[in-house]
């Protein structure tokens, strides 16, 4: 299989997201005087976007909690703060730059905003590697919808048949599955340790970024 383009899910598959997400939830709930969440339960939970980690606190508050209210200040909070404990996946970089200097596309497919996306990937000095950007706002439906995949492999200019999809949900393989794609399953993101990742049927499992290196020619 000859690979043209490489896209990527961003937050536990590029960079790790979750110590801002989570400082941003629990500065949020402490205002509303709720109970904070411990920052590594909530990992599992990121994939699931705002609502989801709303719905988490409020599991853990055991109390429902207004999730249009409290989500409008989280995603304020999170839009002032994105980028300050953010880092990016190790080897990560090296994969990046590997596939680029082997004239391969790069490029984020993730249910995530644009204006977090976008702060995110300049402080990470990804902003100019990356050849395509599709965020949450940009498709009329989120993944396991591959609206926002087939649009990255066009914009990239490369059949979907010749890209790899990395990510570390179901939902993603799900995605890139249904657009044809060959699907990569990150076992380094933010998965619950009782999910079986073997039952999403990727077409390959990694533990490391860097075991891609091998499908780069």
């Amino acid at each position: 299989m000859k690979i043209e383009c490489i896209l990527f899910d961003l937050d536990g598959t590029v960079a790790d997201t979750s110590v801002d997400m989570c400082n941003a939830l629990n500065t949020v709930l402490l205002q509303n005087k709720f109970k904070t969440v411990d920052c590594n339960e909530l990992k599992t939970h990121i994939s699931r976007g705002a609502l989801g980690i709303i719905e988490y606190a409020s599991t853990v508050n055991q109390r429902s909690i207004d999730s249009s209210l409290l989500r409008a200040e989280f995603l304020q909070e999170y839009s002032n703060n994105c980028f300050i404990h953010t880092e990016i996946i190790e080897n990560m970089n090296e994969l990046i730059d590997h596939a680029k200097s082997k004239k391969i596309s790069c490029g984020i497919v993730t249910n995530k905003h644009s204006k977090f996306v976008k702060k995110i990937l300049t402080g990470l000095l990804l902003d100019t590697k990356i050849d395509c950007l599709i965020t949450g706002d940009m498709v009329s439906e989120p993944k396991p919808s591959s609206e926002g995949l087939l649009e990255a492999s066009r914009l990239a200019g490369v059949d979907p048949s010749k890209c790899i999809y990395v990510g570390d949900d179901e939902r993603d393989i799900i995605a890139g599955r249904n657009a044809g794609m060959y699907t990569v399953a990150a076992d380094f993101g933010f998965i619950n340790t009782d999910q079986h990742v073997e039952s999403w049927n990727a077409n390959k499992i990694i533990k490391d970024p860097s075991e891609l290196l091998s499908l780069i020619i």
